[in-house]
């Protein structure tokens, strides 16, 4: 941005779905944010919450938006829709973004090549034994997946996007109901646009982990539905077949047996439960996404087991 210009008009989209516990805080740390006020918007999408999430919404100085097709796909999708910004920018209804989230993302896009970028997500005050694995396994992080020889991606929990950038890539898929938008997205945006996708560690959300094991299992087995889906749409490119099945299972298998003998070791040695629980998570993990993958394969018409 040049010195004594205006700052570019920011919209930030926050979807939300039974999120009472949350929406607020995260609401007050975008209004608490050293961006000017003036030069900004905040959107938020209701996707027909059934506790007092609309409540806590209207009473905070945020546009009110409802979504009754049920999608997280929709709902950006919406929130993209009624937007006014030059830069459109994501987070979710459990984030709490840094006081200098939005100064940060939008100095990235002082460089005309950049029409992405994706800020650092780090875990919010872990306390159960599911919130500190994903803090372990830094869950969601940019620098993890943008790295990836396949499909790199960022998540819409911390993203922003050029507005011409939907007008040249189009809309998220609705395909996608509850995870793999972002990488179908990212992955659209980078083939279609020579534009840049930015990483920048200094635009800082914390993220609320899930905080159970029930919680995390179904997280993940959508997850594992989203693989399904976006090996469906990329079939020619990342192949499922025999060898991909046998290395699924084989890794499954592989975190099973670290789980027990972590388990006879805590037995033996008194070994740290941290450890188990980390092993535990880690089985959990790949059985819900493999059990998911297998799900919506078969749903989809294809047999991917």
């Amino acid at each position: 941005m040049l010195k004594g210009a205006s700052p570019p008009f920011i919209s930030i989209v926050v979807p939300a779905f039974n999120a009472e516990s949350y929406i607020k805080d995260c609401l007050i740390s975008i209004l608490q944010t050293d961006y000017p006020p003036e030069r900004r918007e905040i959107l938020v999408v209701d996707n027909s919450s059934t506790d007092r999430t609309a409540e806590i919404i209207k009473s905070l100085p945020a546009r009110y938006f409802l979504e009754t097709q049920r999608g997280v796909s929709f709902v950006r999708n919406k929130g993209i829709k009624a937007s006014e910004g030059e830069i459109v920018a994501f987070t979710d209804a459990d984030c709490v973004v840094s006081k200098g989230w939005l100064r940060e993302l939008i100095r990235a896009f002082d460089e005309k090549e950049v029409g992405g970028v994706a800020g650092e997500i780090v875990a919010y005050l872990p306390q159960t034994p599911a919130e500190r694995y994903a803090a372990r396994v830094r869950h969601l992080s940019p620098q993890k997946y943008l790295s990836r020889p396949q499909l790199p991606f960022a998540v819409f929990a911390n993203l922003a996007f050029r507005r011409e950038v939907f007008d040249r890539v189009g809309l998220l898929d609705e395909a996608f109901l509850s995870a793999g938008e972002s990488t179908d997205f990212c992955t659209r945006f980078l083939r279609e646009t020579d534009l840049k996708l930015k990483y920048v560690p200094k635009a800082v959300v914390f993220h609320r982990h899930r905080r159970t094991a029930r919680q995390f299992f179904k997280q993940q087995w959508n997850y594992g539905r989203s693989h399904a889906l976006l090996y469906i749409k990329y079939r020619k490119e990342i192949p499922w077949g025999w060898r991909q099945s046998v290395s699924a299972y084989g890794d499954l298998a592989r975190s099973a047996w670290r789980l027990t003998r972590s388990g006879l070791y805590l037995h033996q040695w008194r070994q740290e439960k941290e450890e188990i629980y980390f092993h535990y998570f880690e089985f959990l993990k790949k059985l819900a996404e493999r059990l998911g993958f297998i799900r919506e394969s078969i749903a989809r018409g294809y047999i991917y087991l």
